[in-house]
């Protein structure tokens, strides 16, 4: 570890791509910067995109905080199908009509069930696909308990049946495929999510974001936010 990766100390946030997981993309930036005390403050499933943020040196401990910040998604479903891990990695579990669907119907259901502090089951673990070939398949599908979460506004952006996307801004986490799960057995039919892209994250959004050629020691420590003692964050004038 060089001398400036030791003094590296705030958060900044990064672009993941589709198609590879949270942690390879934590060990890259660990290993391009020397370091591994870095963490991250949500990941994202192997089939999403978006924005996540990291903390590097003593600001790790702010993650926590910034795991509750205000967070907007862009998610797509698919009517008709609902598979056992409700997104598209999972196995086919039903299929149901849908043509009786408007989106109407789909507007009413939402901001009537969802807007607001609600109650939802996290979804089968996204290693299900690993866990089905391991010893451990058994054992790691215990119940799951519910967890509160806060939605502030959720909006249809297409209507397109069998697709749809939504864009959500919720406070904290919010389970995205249990929220396409429940939302297809509520409008009778059935449905999975099929993608999942996080648009921002407190006040960090794709402007902000470093890609993948930018994850390097000399453009993280340029681009790096510092937490005040609020803790909010705020960059540093250059």
């Amino acid at each position: 570890m060089s001398a400036a990766a030791r003094n590296l100390y705030g958060v900044f946030p990064i672009y993941k791509p589709s198609g590879c997981s949270s942690s390879s993309i934590l060990k890259k930036i660990k290993s391009n910067l020397g370091t591994d005390k870095i963490a991250h403050s949500g990941a994202l499933n192997s089939y999403s995109e978006g924005i996540m943020v990291l903390g590097i040196g003593k600001a790790v401990k702010y993650v926590p905080v910034i795991r509750g910040h205000n967070r907007m998604y862009l998610i797509r479903g698919m009517l008709g199908v609902a598979t056992n891990t409700y997104d598209a990695c999972g196995d086919y579990s039903r299929v149901s009509p849908y043509k009786h669907i408007s989106e109407d119907a789909m507007r009413e259901a939402l901001n009537e069930i969802y807007v607001g502090k609600i109650e939802q089951i996290p979804p089968i673990l996204p290693s299900y696909r690993f866990l089905q070939r391991s010893k451990l398949f058994e054992t790691r599908l215990v119940p799951r308990e519910p967890c509160q979460v806060t939605i502030n506004s959720i909006d249809i952006v297409e209507f397109e049946p069998p697709s749809f996307q939504l864009h959500i801004h919720s406070v904290g986490r919010v389970y995205t495929p249990t929220l396409i799960n429940d939302l297809g057995e509520i409008l009778d039919s059935a449905a999975h999510l099929t993608h999942l892209c996080r648009v921002s994250q407190g006040d960090f959004g794709f402007r902000e974001a470093l890609h993948h050629y930018d994850w390097n020691e000399e453009t993280v420590q340029n681009n790096l936010y510092l937490p005040s003692n609020d803790p909010e964050l705020n960059k540093p004038s250059q």
